[in-house]
């Protein structure tokens, strides 16, 4: 079953991508009067459009994930935009430079663009469609530690009482996201059949998972008895039935918050970094690098007795 899941989700992908890379060579063909007929494969100098629209369809023959492959395609379409036709061997690192800083960009969106055109030229260095790969000559940008930004215990119990009064299916899906720590994406995938109380875990699948790896996340007491009160996944309209809830609750949601809480709980609550790195799907170089000390024993333990009044 899970492999017919996998091979679907590939094939819906690969669908996805092999459009979106032909609109981008209809409007490139478009601007230059000629035919899409003309196969841009046949140029010995191949273009920046061209490698980009190589490289996609490349990850998502390989099964890579549809958001990854969404995000990648918005990053690499801005990195192509005004560049299309050039061959990509004629771009530098000085220029890659000067767009990362032309665009008002985040120093951390500004890290992620580069990661994405330097896969690019790694990709297209170990195809031999370039001799070197000119953003390994660019700088990161360096970016202030900043703590992960945590819902307090009674901030937690105010938005899953909200939850629970409003929607039953969101009271279910948010206790999932702060008492498991799944991601966004993760969480929206998740479907009853992986939710498996009588044995103690959820199960998140290998074709969900931001990894690309399976992993099984303990559900504590506190969470079995939110799992209790009811509701099915997956939700329909769940972000907009999210953000509703948003607003009735009156709790400021930074992005990930969830399960920036769960993390930082998790490990100042049961005191395992492995532990904690392998129910997160992280590495225990990130959690000391960003979670340890977050939060104190005393709130860690109100958290994990959070339970419906």
């Amino acid at each position: 079953m899970g492999d017919r899941a996998e091979t679907a989700l590939s094939l819906t992908a690969l669908q996805q991508i092999e459009r979106a890379a032909l609109q981008l060579l209809e409007a490139v063909r478009a601007a230059r009067g000629t035919s899409v007929a003309q196969s841009p494969s046949l140029s010995l100098s191949p273009t920046v459009a061209d490698v980009c629209n190589e490289f996609l369809l490349s990850k998502a023959r390989a099964g890579r994930a549809d958001r990854y492959l969404s995000l990648t395609l918005t990053q690499l379409t801005a990195f192509a935009r005004g560049r299309e036709r050039r061959p990509l061997a004629s771009i530098s690192g000085a220029e890659i430079e000067a767009w990362l800083h032309s665009n008002g960009w985040q120093p951390v969106t500004q890290r992620h663009y580069l990661v994405a055109v330097r896969t690019l030229f790694n990709f297209a260095l170990l195809r031999g469609l370039v001799v070197a790969n000119p953003a390994l000559g660019v700088d990161k940008p360096s970016v202030p530690f900043k703590p992960p930004e945590i819902h307090s215990p009674d901030q937690v119990s105010q938005v899953l009482e909200c939850a629970r009064r409003l929607d039953p299916g969101l009271c279910r899906f948010m206790s999932i996201r702060y008492f498991a720590g799944l991601r966004g994406s993760e969480a929206a995938a998740l479907s009853e059949s992986e939710i498996k109380v009588e044995r103690g875990f959820i199960e998140v699948t290998a074709a969900n998972a931001k990894t690309r790896q399976r992993r099984l996340v303990a559900i504590e007491p506190n969470l079995a008895a939110w799992l209790e009160l009811g509701g099915s996944l997956p939700l329909r309209d769940k972000w907009t039935r999210h953000w509703r809830l948003v607003k009735a609750c009156g709790v400021p949601m930074p992005a990930n918050v969830t399960r920036h809480s769960f993390v930082s709980y998790h490990l100042a609550h049961f005191g395992s970094a492995s532990r904690t790195a392998l129910e997160a799907g992280h590495s225990e170089a990130v959690l000391f690098r960003h979670y340890r000390e977050v939060v104190t024993r005393d709130d860690a333990a109100r958290f994990w007795q959070i339970r419906p009044a």
